[in-house]
């Protein structure tokens, strides 16, 4: 990690140390079993158990939640997908999907199945160009495949010149905010979670029990 990135990502951890929303989050993962589900859905697909933090980020793990209307449609349940995405990963689409409501007959509110899609989404994209870095995978996530891997391919070819902190330092202009911060709170709070007491937060790893003999 560039000192440079590390000096970014102490910055955000910061900010996550200034509101209870990771606290509340975690505390909601682990009542309704959603460590359990994203964190062996993960691993299965040959994935980093750490992206149990995207959906954190995503939605703080309401499976309910409903994002604004976009020209993709309404992003929703704990991962947020869009219409399209969903169904393309096998996801049913219920009827109420222009609302931002609830909707039993949508399967993106389903956390064991929404979970197994967006496993199998992050696994594709790790086929892309995006390979070389899961923070790159985490961009395309956010900002669309479509947007983020012209600029990957357009960067040398050698892996370690493809990771997001070069992508930073060449296209900073033209990514966008949202994008920047989604993946600077991703990796904070990954951080935190390795040692979240040592941080200041009042829970344990989260995680730990996946290196538990």
């Amino acid at each position: 990690m560039p000192p440079d990135f590390e000096a970014e990502d102490n910055k955000y951890i910061k900010y996550r140390k200034q509101s209870d929303r990771l606290t509340n989050a975690i505390h909601t993962a682990q009542q309704n079993g959603y460590v359990e589900i994203i964190s062996k859905e993960m691993l299965d697909q040959g994935l980093p158990p750490q992206f149990f933090y995207l959906a954190l980020q995503e939605s703080n793990f309401d499976r309910y939640a409903s994002g604004p209307m976009t020209r993709s449609g309404i992003a929703k349940g704990m991962w947020q997908f869009v219409p399209q995405t969903a169904t393309k990963y096998g996801l049913r689409v219920g009827p109420l999907t222009d609302l931002r409501r609830p909707d039993p007959g949508d399967e993106r509110d389903q956390p064991a199945k929404a979970t197994r899609a967006a496993a199998r989404y992050l696994k594709d994209l790790y086929t892309t160009d995006a390979q070389a870095s899961g923070i790159l995978v985490m961009a395309c996530y956010n900002w669309g495949e479509d947007q983020v891997l012209p600029l990957i391919r357009s960067m040398p070819p050698n892996p370690r010149q493809r990771n997001f902190w070069q992508l930073l330092a060449r296209d900073r202009d033209r990514i966008p905010r949202e994008t920047y911060d989604y993946v600077f709170y991703i990796v904070s709070a990954a951080v935190i979670g390795e040692n979240p007491r040592l941080f200041g937060f009042d829970f344990d790893n989260p995680l730990e029990q996946l290196n538990a003999p």
